[in-house]
């Protein structure tokens, strides 16, 4: 009789093992599925993307070239105006940077003689 309820737990155990099994075979098909799914949407995103960076680039290059072909067809037309303009932007330049650099120096100098 013990012989007999130990067989019957044991066929109730493996009928349990064997329905968790099939279980998580099914779950894992349903997860690949998924999986696959999401890749394909995660594909045609990126793909999308990239041409529409594409796209926006293209446009972007065009512009730049159209106005520098501007500049230097203003550049053909007035070439006084534009050394004037460059000069100015060169003198500018310098005198930003040598303010800057002037008033960088005289911060740390005063700044050591505080703490003295």
């Amino acid at each position: 009789m013990a012989q007999t309820k130990l067989n019957v737990v044991e066929d109730s155990v493996e009928n349990q093992i064997a329905e968790l099994r099939s279980q998580i075979a099914s779950l894992s098909k349903s997860v690949s599925a998924r999986a696959g799914s999401i890749s394909e949407d995660a594909s045609d995103f990126v793909d999308e993307a990239k041409g529409r960076v594409q796209r926006v680039a293209q446009s972007a290059a065009e512009t730049v070239r159209a106005q520098s072909h501007n500049v230097v067809e203003a550049v053909k037309e007035n070439p006084a105006t534009a050394t004037s303009v460059l000069t100015v932007v060169g003198a500018l330049g310098f005198a930003l940077g040598y303010f800057v650099a002037n008033a960088s120096t005289q911060h740390n100098s005063s700044s050591l003689y505080r703490w003295r």
